[in-house]
Parts: structure tokens; C-alpha cells; sequence
């Protein structure tokens, strides 16, 4: 997965303490440390940091989760569930990487292109 610094892009933060509510939408990265409720969705990576919590839909590029997610999660390439986390919610992803240690309920759909089908 990219790495934000690395990529010499600036990233939007949502920091430790601040909660949003309502919708989200860029092309730069996105990082959440803190809280949203709603719709959040970029052209490049979304990354739910270690305590930081989305409750909604999350549609991006590559999407990261160490935090928690109730919601749907649409990734155009990868989805990576690192150790720890807990979603809640339906994924969708042409590549999916699930963590030993990680907590996910819900359904997964991987694939992309003509030749894709749902498992």
C-alpha cells in the first residue's frame, strides 16, 4: 500500500478529538484519526488510523482500516483490514487483504473488469 509521505501528496487529516458529520470528497489523500459520520470518498488513498472511526460509506482508490468502519466499503483496487481493526459493513475491492487479529462482518465482493464475478 502507498505510503502518504512517500507519495508527495498532502493529505487531508481529520485529527485525534475533531468529528465530522456530513460528506467528504477530494482527490487527495485522507487520513482519519478522529471521527466522520456520513459519506467519505477520494480518488486517492483513505486511511482510517488506529481510533479513528467512520460511520457511513467510504469510496476511494486504496482504502486502509485500522480503526473502526460501520458502513460500505468500496475500494476501486485494494482494501487492506490491518490487525486490530473492526468493521461492520459490506466490502467491495478488486484486491482484499484481511489481517489475522481483525474483526469483519459483512459481505465480500473482489474483482474487476469484464472478466469479474461475485463470489
Amino acid at each position: 500500500m502507498a505510503d502518504l509521505k512517500a507519495s508527495g501528496t498532502s493529505s487531508t487529516v481529520i485529527g485525534k478529538g475533531i468529528h465530522v458529520k456530513g460528506e467528504i470528497t477530494g482527490s487527495a489523500p485522507i487520513e482519519v484519526w478522529g471521527s466522520i459520520e456520513g459519506k467519505a470518498g477520494t480518488e486517492g488513498l483513505f486511511w482510517v488510523r488506529e481510533g479513528g472511526k467512520v460511520g457511513g460509506e467510504i469510496a476511494a482508490t486504496n482504502i486502509v482500516v485500522e480503526g473502526r468502519v460501520e458502513g460500505t466499503i468500496s475500494a476501486k483496487e485494494k482494501a487492506e483490514l490491518r490487525s486490530d481493526c473492526k468493521v461492520e459493513g459490506d466490502l467491495t475491492a478488486k484486491t482484499v487483504a484481511i489481517a489475522e487479529g481483525s474483526f469483519f462482518e459483512g459481505k465480500v465482493q473482489m474483482g474487476g473488469g469484464q472478466g469479474s464475478r461475485k463470489s
